[in-house]
């Protein structure tokens, strides 16, 4: 193995990241010298970090088949069916308005 480990400060500059990124990822990516605390990271095992995955799960559903994502069975509601920007204003305004039927308490007088 001819491999030189790098410093997390060194694996910062090469992901174009901040060193405290990389120090909280040190668990998943590196390991950490016998006896002291100094923490390395193989140029190997950075590569297979960085490699890009695909998300296979939502890959299956994008294709269809049996796993077709449930949105895609959805109907689109009729436009009588929704409510305008406002009207819902004018219901939302309506929920939060104050009472001001009865006279406010004083909290001032016990």
């Amino acid at each position: 193995m001819d491999e030189k480990a790098l410093t997390l400060q060194q694996v910062a500059e090469r992901l174009q990241l901040s060193y405290g990124t990389v120090f909280a990822m040190r668990h998943q990516i590196g390991f950490r010298l016998p006896g002291s605390r100094v923490w390395r990271v193989w140029p190997t095992q950075l590569a297979e970090f960085s490699k890009k995955r695909n998300n296979l799960t939502r890959l299956s559903l994008r294709v269809g088949g049996e796993n077709e994502c449930p949105s895609a069975k959805m109907q689109v509601p009729v436009s009588g069916g929704l409510i305008s920007a406002r009207k819902a204003s004018r219901e939302l305004d309506a929920l939060l308005a104050q009472p001001t039927a009865k006279r406010r308490r004083s909290t001032t007088t016990a």
